[in-house]
């Protein structure tokens, strides 16, 4: 924020505020620096029922939720349903976009059938607090400025990791679904794009390679048809590894996901991103390993830290050299991609 008061904090001083209202408590006499400014945060009081002080603080166990969960829920869909009476593009509110720090306070009904609010108050602290309150090293700029270079060119790389960092940061938001959406993305994104790139090096045009897809129109079918014989390794679709983790893990899912319109729990998501990883790396590896057979390939693909991961200490120098002498060819891959994508596209 531009305003040099912590977003955490503000947002905490401005929901004590508001609870002091609505409770009838006395109001805070200081302000956030935000509260003046046009709608910048909301602000959603919630009363729920419980048994007991002790229930309200419990953590969700047993298939019980607790009730900053239950508050989530009622709060989210209230604004679904907003979006859909009003039309007004509402994002989703996912837990962690909630203010980790949430005051809170206890109420007794009375004989009288009014509600006696405690004097004190309480802050509950929500488990994305140490995400919202994080600081992050100082980025190397000359680092960014060779990705921003890349994406401009159109690096097919830079593109898939565009998509995985996406799908981290959306993990991190709480957008789980998306996320694996993302992870589902960068990956056939790695996988075509590794595919075009080695029929483009076999000399195939646009037009005969988007026949492939024609005839392979399914992404599991070409990889249990056309990889495996020109990168060797383990692409098979049911045994353990990375390949059949994308399938169960990332494929089956966003089928899943796409066909029943069903959330997305976290740890799918957590997988997700792991197994995404995971084939990039296979990937890679197996580039590196067939790099005399693929060199264009290997370096329209894969970066120098590829081949520090997996090439051998006696052929890392002359892999880095091809891989140097054959990025010159990159401008002329993403034309012939483009030309594929078209004649992908074409009826």
């Amino acid at each position: 924020m531009s305003h040099g008061v912590d977003p955490v904090y503000a947002g905490s001083v401005l929901a004590s505020m508001i609870l002091d209202e609505v409770t009838g408590r006395a109001a805070r006499e200081t302000r956030p620096e935000t509260s003046d400014l046009p709608h910048e945060r909301s602000v959603v009081v919630v009363m729920i029922p419980v048994k007991d002080r002790n229930a309200a603080l419990t953590p969700p166990h047993g298939g019980k939720v607790d009730p900053i969960t239950l508050a989530h829920w009622l709060v989210a869909d209230t604004l679904r349903s907003l979006r859909i009476t009003s039309g007004i593009p509402l994002p989703e509110l996912h837990y962690k976009a909630l203010n980790p720090i949430t005051p809170a306070v206890f109420g007794t009904r009375t004989d009288a059938g009014t509600i006696s609010f405690d004097e004190d108050k309480l802050a509950i602290v929500l488990d994305h607090l140490p995400i919202q309150s994080a600081t992050w090293d100082l980025v190397d700029a000359d680092s960014v400025g060779k990705v921003f270079t890349q994406l401009t060119l159109g690096s097919i790389s830079a593109l898939i990791r565009d998509h995985h960092a996406r799908s981290h940061a959306e993990h991190v938001a709480g957008d789980y679904r998306a996320s694996v959406l993302s992870n589902a993305i960068t990956c056939e994104v790695a996988l075509d794009s590794t595919l075009a790139a080695m029929l483009w090096e076999e000399g195939r045009t646009p037009a005969e390679a988007a026949q492939i897809w024609v005839d392979a129109s399914s992404i599991t079918h070409r990889v249990k048809t056309v990889y495996a014989r020109r990168l060797g390794g383990s692409w098979n679709l049911d045994n353990n590894g990375p390949v059949a983790d994308w399938r169960s893990r990332i494929v089956d899912v966003r089928n899943s996901l796409i066909h029943s319109g069903r959330t997305t729990s976290v740890a799918e998501s957590d997988r997700a991103g792991e197994c995404a990883a995971a084939l990039i790396s296979f990937i890679s590896m197996r580039l590196v390993l067939k790099w005399k057979t693929y060199p264009k390939t290997l370096a329209v693909m894969c970066g120098p830290s590829s081949v520090d991961e997996h090439a051998s200490k006696k052929q890392r120098s002359s892999v880095h050299r091809a891989m140097e002498i054959n990025s010159a060819f990159a401008v002329e891959f993403h034309r012939w991609r483009d030309e594929w994508l078209k004649a992908r596209a074409s009826p």
